[in-house]
Order: C-alpha cells, then structure tokens, then sequence
C-alpha cells in the first residue's frame, strides 16, 4: 500500500470520524475543521518521528557509532524534507478550500 494511499485513508476516516461525532473532535464542527484536524494530526506523526531521530543522534556521537549515526542523520533529513513538504501541502489545501468557501459564500 503506498505512503500517499494510506494518508489519505486516514484523513478521510479522521474527518468522517470527527463529522460524525465518534473522533477526538466534537459534534457538529465543520467538515474544514476536520479536514484541518485530520491533517494536522498527520503532521503531528512526522514531527514526533522527527523527534524520535533527533534524540536517536544525540544518542550516537562515539567512533563505534559513526556508521549508525550517518544512516541516523540520512534518515532525519529525509523525513525531515517529508515533513516540510507535508506541511506545505496542508498549508495550501486549507487555504485553497478557505478560499474556495469564501468565493462560494459571496456567490449565495
């Protein structure tokens, strides 16, 4: 199953789970809140995976380790440039549909 197929299965379960009252999120909220929610949670996931890898390179700074600490560090700046483009993509979706709702609304 890829990475993009499984991110998207979870924002759509979050932002139905969320619409429908059964998430984290409360009744009624707006199908943008959730969406927001679902994607922030995402984000959320890559930035504690950061952290993880960060506290792992602190860990390895001796000779022994120099071979576990350039796969560690290779690794940090993958998933760091993941999160980065994670983020800017939740960052222009959200302002895209906001903009769209607001187009919408000055139409009724």
């Amino acid at each position: 199953m890829s990475v993009n197929f499984e991110v998207n299965l979870q924002i759509a379960q979050t932002g139905l789970d969320s619409i429908s009252g059964e998430g984290k999120g409360g009744k009624g909220e707006s199908w943008l809140v959730a969406i927001a929610k679902a994607m922030g949670s995402i984000l959320g996931e890559k930035a504690q995976k950061l952290n993880d890898l960060s506290e792992k390179l602190n860990g390895l700074t001796g000779k022994d380790d120099a071979q576990k600490f350039s796969a560690t560090q290779t690794e940090f700046q993958a998933e760091s440039q993941m999160f980065n483009m994670l983020s800017n993509t939740i960052s222009t979706a959200i302002k895209s549909i906001g903009e769209g709702l607001a187009a919408n609304a000055r139409k009724q």
